[in-house]
């Protein structure tokens, strides 16, 4: 008897998920919310990738600069890189930021098919960034080794009706027996944005009736020479850090921009 596995191709334009409340009212993503923040990995990004040989000859790094990025120091270097990317002009430099990206994706999905019994399509994935997904899978595979895991389900949308936000939780499961948040993000390093983000969705959790204990941040490697990372943290611990008091103020900062917009369309 032949056995056929599904195939899922991974879309990766997905339009963008609107929460709202139980009466209709759309509230803010998390990650939204999120993007108030000032995010630690990207000027570090930025600087690097704007001092590529690649991108010292642009000519309009040599019209806003007066001089070649490679002639600059840090913080004029950084300057011009977010300029670059702010204004989203030149797609070569977005291409190498978004096939980063990309990896880490793919490998998610790898293991979200893999809880449906599915496999991935990857005919439409470059094949390098299909190896590095792949090593990313194994590397969690070897963490996770020898750990009961039973899975509750996985890229759940979830909506704080008192805090007003929403977010997806990538998988909620049992692991050794504690009920425990795993959210998978693709990066350098583990950042403290990601904390604030997975105690954000700890608190989802909690307000819809799933109990938590621990929440665990599986970080894949963008690329070649990135280490894989995993850190584990108990519910306690999250709260008590002050995380969940970051989420709300960039939360209560993107409100405030919002009611601020309104207002000066108005006048």
């Amino acid at each position: 008897m032949t056995v056929t596995i599904e195939k899922v191709k991974i879309n990766f334009s997905e339009p963008h998920v609107t929460y709202r409340l139980k009466n209709g009212q759309a509230v803010v993503g998390t990650t939204t919310a999120l993007g108030m923040l000032n995010k630690a990995a990207l000027p570090i990004w930025g600087f690097n990738t704007g001092k590529e040989p690649m991108f010292q000859n642009l000519p309009e790094a040599v019209k806003a600069t007066g001089t070649k990025p490679s002639k600059l120091k840090k913080g004029e270097a950084m300057v011009w890189a977010f300029s670059v990317g702010q204004q989203r002009k030149y797609a070569s430099l977005y291409g190498n930021r978004d096939k980063a990206a990309d990896i880490g994706t793919i490998a998610h999905e790898i293991l979200r098919a893999r809880e449906m019994g599915a496999e991935v399509d990857n005919s439409n994935i470059a094949p390098d960034n299909w190896e590095l997904a792949l090593k990313c899978v194994a590397s969690h595979d070897k963490w996770f080794e020898g750990m009961q895991i039973e899975t509750i389900f996985c890229e759940k949308e979830l909506v704080s009706e008192v805090q007003f936000y929403g977010g997806k939780i990538d998988k909620y499961a049992y692991v050794t027996g504690e009920e425990t948040l795993i959210d998978y993000k693709s990066g350098k390093d583990i950042y403290d944005e990601y904390f604030y983000q997975i105690t954000a969705y700890v608190q989802l959790l909690l307000e819809n009736g799933y109990p938590v204990k621990r929440a665990i941040i599986v970080n894949m490697p963008k690329t070649k020479g990135d280490s894989f990372k995993v850190d584990s943290k108990s519910v306690e611990t999250l709260f008590e850090a002050g995380y969940f008091d970051m989420f709300k103020a960039a939360k209560d900062a993107y409100y405030a921009s919002k009611k601020i917009k309104a207002y000066k369309e108005v006048l």
